[in-house]
């Protein structure tokens, strides 16, 4: 048994223990947190922190074995060419799909803009009409205005309305209804918001648009803290990031559902791509999503060490991460309530929800978002305040807690006690 494989059987043992999470256990797993034992890190919906078995699969492939994989025929290039392709398989099944609908991507964004890039440019046609969300994350937003563009100046009208975000926190659905029409042909959405941190309901969304509009969902902010089941959400596209469920930066996913694959064309090609250059144009010869899509030299440590962040998630259990992280999210709000001049952005305090996933966002009457920030960060306290990747909307900045797993009750108590000191 390899030192790394010691590390997950480690892992294994002193983590999942009834399916309840032993917090303490959990967070030695993670080198930041011993070299940093002041740092209390509250933005994981930006990044999280990265626990040994990746660090050790990254610096293992930098010192020991790096190689380009299928490009040559000796034992380094073949071994990472089987080893990409292992991981694809575990990845695939963390998400319950097929291998052959699962493409590696350079991150959320750059699935996002692929599953509007690949299937947009090629399917919709001179006036239909894609639906999405201007308070959701522009990564998901922006790709559809650049289909919209690229049409145009081929000659096809393609329109874009807006649905909005009840107050409570989660999608309007009246205002779905409302925008729906006979010549919509897409609706793009989140499945977690990134600044809201309620489910977005996509089962509902579903029955309200019917089974002929493809839907795009953005699961980075469910992906490795909830489960992400591609054979039940009744979804089209899902794009998710590596970096944000444990991994390296750099890698991400894209799941293209069975039914919309003979609609997907390429954007990139490389020397690798299965294409044949013809009298009437290029012909494909794809056997998968995969094979269609990836092209170039992928970030192999990255996608190796998303093998192993999944590794790691399943040792824990995702149900025990879960619940670990709606405790304490319900825990934060329940501290913030009494906090004098606050104001919580829609989501968990406003809807007063039981449960939740780990995002709150507030902002204070008295203080400005950013200076916060400045005052939490003396004090090694890391948040978020900003726009978050949304449109203005003319309000005052959120500051935006993200929690994880690995956080605590009692950094959270650490947390409230410096706000309560500067709304004083």
């Amino acid at each position: 048994m390899t030192s790394c494989q010691i590390k997950e059987q480690d892992a294994t043992d002193t983590l999942n223990v009834a399916n309840t999470l032993d917090v303490e256990s959990f967070r030695k797993q993670f080198p930041i947190f011993a070299n940093h034992p002041d740092l209390i890190y509250f933005d994981s919906a930006s990044t999280t922190q990265k626990p040994q078995i990746v660090v050790d699969e990254l610096l293992d492939y930098y010192t020991n074995r790096c190689a380009n994989a299928g490009r040559a025929s000796y034992s380094w290039s073949t071994q990472l060419t089987r080893d990409i392709e292992e991981t694809r398989k575990k990845v695939a099944q963390f998400l319950n799909c097929e291998v052959k609908n699962l493409v590696f991507t350079g991150g959320a964004t750059d699935s996002l803009n692929m599953a509007a890039l690949s299937y947009g440019l090629n399917n919709l046609e001179d006036g239909d009409e894609i639906m999405l969300c201007q308070q959701d994350h522009k990564s998901a937003v922006l790709p559809w205005y650049n289909v919209q563009e690229m049409l145009q100046a081929r000659g096809k009208n393609i329109h874009i309305k807006h649905f909005t975000i009840h107050e409570v926190g989660d999608y309007d659905l009246k205002s779905i209804k409302a925008q729906l029409s006979p010549r919509t042909k897409v609706l793009a959405m989140a499945h977690v918001h990134h600044v809201f941190g309620l489910d977005m309901e996509v089962a509902k969304i579903r029955e309200i648009v019917g089974d002929d509009v493809v839907i795009s969902l953005d699961a980075s902010q469910s992906v490795g803290h909830t489960t992400v089941d591609a054979q039940t959400l009744p979804v089209d596209m899902i794009s998710f990031s590596g970096h944000k469920m444990f991994a390296a930066p750099g890698v991400g996913g894209l799941y293209i559902a069975p039914r919309i694959a003979a609609k997907i064309k390429p954007v990139r090609l490389g020397g690798q791509s299965p294409v044949a250059i013809t009298e009437n144009g290029l012909e494909y010869s794809a056997k998968s999503m995969h094979q269609l899509i990836e092209c170039g030299t992928l970030n192999i440590p990255a996608i190796l060490s998303l093998g192993k962040a999944v590794d790691f998630i399943q040792s824990v259990g995702i149900d025990a991460i879960e619940k670990q992280l709606s405790d304490l999210t319900v825990y934060l709000w329940q501290k913030l309530m009494d906090l004098p001049g606050l104001a919580f952005a829609p989501g968990i305090g406003i809807c007063g929800c039981d449960s939740g996933f780990g995002i709150i966002s507030f902002r204070f009457e008295q203080l400005a978002a950013l200076d916060l920030t400045f005052l939490l960060d003396a004090e090694k306290i890391f948040v978020r305040a900003g726009d978050h990747c949304t449109e203005k909307s003319g309000e005052e900045d959120y500051l935006r807690v993200s929690m994880h797993a690995y956080n605590t009750k009692a950094e959270i108590d650490q947390l409230v006690e410096v706000l309560q000191a500067a709304t004083n």
